[in-house]
């Protein structure tokens, strides 16, 4: 690995499991990328990378207002379960210190659930979705029928598992 792939390698991005309400969650917001070519089409959970000396809930809603205008209230954390987990580097940033979920090219993810700060927002897709959508968390598996990221399958997975309990 050379150095310029192990600052990648250490790099953090942020999502959100934006729901319809934290309390009582009937739907999530899905967002189908725009690009990469490769990625057209396929769903993930918005969010993206952590600038340097950024706290990543900070970075959170920075990339939520930017990609998709929506300002959300952040709810717990989904952690990754100790098989998936990606420990952080020994010279992470503030906030970093928490291990995370595998993302694509070799990032970590941390992702929380959250839901729209104004009531009955539903967001909006800027350039890097083509589209937004509020699926149904009812029945679970239509959720999972959705062209996920392969990154994202797992959280989908735990975020499923953990809204059934």
């Amino acid at each position: 690995m050379s150095g310029s792939d192990s600052v990648k390698a250490s790099r953090l991005v942020v999502a959100a499991a934006v729901l319809d309400d934290l309390g009582h969650p009937t739907t999530l917001l899905c967002a189908a990328r725009s690009y990469p070519p490769e990625h057209a089409g396929q769903f993930e959970l918005p969010g993206g990378k952590v600038e340097p000396a950024e706290r990543p809930e900070q970075a959170l809603a920075r990339e939520l207002d930017e990609e998709i205008g929506l300002s959300a209230r952040l709810g717990p954390e989904l952690i990754a379960p100790r098989h998936l987990a990606v420990p952080a580097p020994s010279d992470s940033g503030p906030g970093d210190d928490a291990p995370a979920w595998p993302a694509m090219h070799g990032f970590r993810m941390r992702v929380w659930l959250a839901e729209p700060a104004r009531p009955g927002d539903r967001g909006r897709a800027g350039a890097d979705h083509q589209r937004l959508e509020w699926v149904p968390l009812d029945p679970p598996d239509r959720l999972r029928r959705l062209p996920w990221l392969e990154a994202d399958l797992p959280i989908i997975d735990a975020l499923v598992t953990a809204l059934a309990r």
